[in-house]
């Protein structure tokens, strides 16, 4: 059993010495292939936050303008225009605080 346990210890001491070597020899490679894909990544990450700002945008605007044709046209049932309203103007907020937690 203490065999075993030695030549495993060996075989592991082995391959972990050369991973380290292969590190040390080509630490430059390994160094600009991390830092690429990191500014990529954060590339991605700010198209991704300024995509959903915009989209964001576009919903608020669109949601304003369903609140002024409410708003615009004639009072057939007043407390179901104000439940719209209102059920708009708390999706829009939901969403005003969901985009607030994406800023990069």
């Amino acid at each position: 059993m203490e065999k075993n346990n030695a030549l495993t210890f060996l075989i592991g001491a082995v391959l972990g010495g050369a991973a380290a070597y292969y590190a040390y020899k080509h630490q430059d490679e390994i160094l600009a292939g991390i830092q690429d894909l990191e500014g990529s990544l954060n590339l991605e990450n700010n198209e991704l936050v300024e995509k959903t700002k915009a989209q964001f945008n576009q919903l608020s605007q669109n949601v304003q303008a369903a609140i002024q044709r409410y708003t615009d046209d004639a009072p057939s049932e007043p407390t179901a225009k104000e439940e719209d309203i209102a059920s708009l103007m708390e999706e829009l907020e939901r969403l005003r605080a969901e985009v607030q937690t994406l800023k990069a």
